[in-house]
């Protein structure tokens, strides 16, 4: 087996380790925060989100990508590109520093300014880990990123709760995201041994900026689309309204940002790496997508069908009001989360341009559906997000397809037995449901035949249309077999 699919195995195994901690850490931190605090002290971080999403941008992507995408590296350009990361978190913190008091006038909430302005203290600590983290992508170390993704969110999440116990309110959700960021550095440092040099050329930094630039400007398309909801809802409908969306919102993006990310973190360098086999890139793509798909269907339809005992049961009953907007969210969320790998397809093809002109252009009717939705409360704003997603997603995923030569029907084709199989599980999960009804069972009792019953169908249902699929997305799953026999989804992806 050849080292670039070894690495591109691991690297799928022990990312889905990192990311499956990360999300139980996350949820169980969240659950509990839930309970402690209030949806106004959610709200308020749901404004102060317009900095923090853009931290998350640029301290997880941004400039590192071009070091990752570049085939020859020199210790010069890396000590050129951390000097240049630690200057633009200075910059970034300066201009939120400036932007949080008509923030706070905007959303009519004071607490708002002081929020912002030391949650921005994010753009700085992570600037002296952009390279460091880069260079571990690119080396594919994942064990060690698991690492530290795992540590921070342990760390960021138990002060948190600690925080919240004494009464701090929404300085606990501030202190968890700052501790998050702070433990990362720490932890990448003492693991990346690469340290800078007191160098810096601005003939060099231009080498990187051609490829990172256009990351940089698509990473601020992405960041306007991403805020442009939570900015509308928080002044119109007030930081108690935005903070049960962007629950809703969180609980519906889980599996895509926790469990679709374990599939696109890995396939960027492995896809760089394929860019000139088109063959390979696109069977991989389309294998990415549907392991991606079997996962996150039946999980995302599960927590719709059984929303109202998961939030009354798993929240409490004062988050009750987000239930039909996490029921609307759901088919974006299912799209969404295979259209996740399209930047790394996109990066790896040198076409991060390509998103960037399309986010700019869905910018303009999201903000227009999403104003509009506002007059109809949460539950209109959650319709008219999820409509124009879905009416739209075929268009992105046709032109991404493109470049690579994979037609929309093929796409499609991929998710079909996931499709298939989370359909009966629905069906299923409703008769349990309107057997709660009849025979008025509690809650909990619902949620756990649910649960199972549900389960039980989807895999029953998928090993009867893709059974050989579903026993090779299992060996997959399980390390010693998969690297001992090299069955997995770089057996399609990467085989040398």
């Amino acid at each position: 087996m050849s080292s670039l699919k070894q690495r591109t195995v691991s690297g799928v195994l022990w990312t889905g380790i990192a990311r499956m901690v990360t999300q139980l850490v996350l949820f169980i931190v969240m659950t509990i925060l839930a309970r402690l605090l209030s949806a106004d002290d959610f709200g308020i971080v749901g404004m102060a989100a317009i900095i923090t999403v853009a931290i998350a941008m640029v301290n997880d992507k941004g400039l590192g990508m071009s070091i990752v995408q570049k085939k020859d590296l020199d210790e010069t350009h890396l000590s050129t590109m951390f000097w240049t990361s630690v200057g633009f978190g200075l910059l970034l913190y300066l201009f939120s520093f400036i932007a949080s008091f008509p923030l706070a006038t905007f959303f009519r909430k004071e607490i708002v300014q002081p929020v912002v302005a030391i949650i921005a203290l994010g753009f700085v600590i992570g600037g002296f880990g952009i390279v460091q983290k880069s260079l571990l992508t690119r080396d594919m170390a994942f064990k060690q990123l698991a690492i530290v993704e795992v540590s921070a969110t342990l760390a960021g999440g138990a002060l948190a709760i600690l925080l919240a116990l004494a009464g701090f309110g929404v300085w606990s959700l501030v202190a968890n995201v700052l501790a998050r960021d702070l433990i990362t550095v720490l932890i990448l440092w003492l693991l990346c041994k690469w340290r800078p040099r007191l160098h810096f050329s601005s003939t060099e930094l231009r080498h990187y900026l051609a490829f990172s630039g256009s990351v940089l400007a698509n990473d601020g398309a992405i960041y306007l689309i991403t805020n442009a909801d939570i900015t509308i809802i928080g002044r119109v409908l007030g930081s108690a309204a935005l903070g049960v969306y962007s629950f809703a919102l969180y609980v519906v993006k889980l599996p895509v940002t926790r469990l679709s990310s374990i599939v696109a973190k890995v396939v960027f360098p492995a896809f760089s790496s394929l860019q000139h086999d088109p063959v390979k890139f696109k069977a991989g793509y389309l294998k990415a997508v549907k392991y991606i798909s079997l996962i996150t269907f039946p999980v995302l339809a599960g927590v719709a069908v059984f929303s109202n005992e998961f939030i009354t049961i798993v929240l409490g009953d004062k988050w009750i009001e987000m239930a039909w907007p996490l029921i609307i969210l759901t088919p974006m969320a299912m799209l969404k989360s295979v259209g996740t790998i399209k930047n790394s397809v996109l990066m790896a093809v040198g076409r991060p341009d390509i998103e960037l002109k399309w986010n700019l252009f869905y910018l303009f009717p999201l903000v227009g559906v999403v104003y509009f939705g506002t007059r109809y409360g949460l539950v209109g704003v959650a319709t008219a997000f999820t409509t124009l997603y879905i009416v739209t997603f075929p268009i992105i995923q046709h032109i991404t397809n493109k470049q690579i030569s994979v037609t929309l029907a093929e796409f499609f084709r991929s998710l079909a037995s996931s499709t298939v199989a989370t359909s009966a599980m629905v069906l299923i999960a409703l008769a349990i449901r309107y057997c709660k009804v009849v025979f008025n069972l509690p809650d909990l009792v619902v949620l756990l035949a649910g649960i199972i019953m549900a389960s039980a169908a989807y895999l029953s249902v998928l090993w009867l249309i893709d059974r050989a699929e579903l026993s090779e997305f299992y060996m997959m799953m399980q390390r010693k077999k998969t690297v001992r026999s090299g069955i997995s989804m770089s057996e399609v992806v990467i085989s040398e």
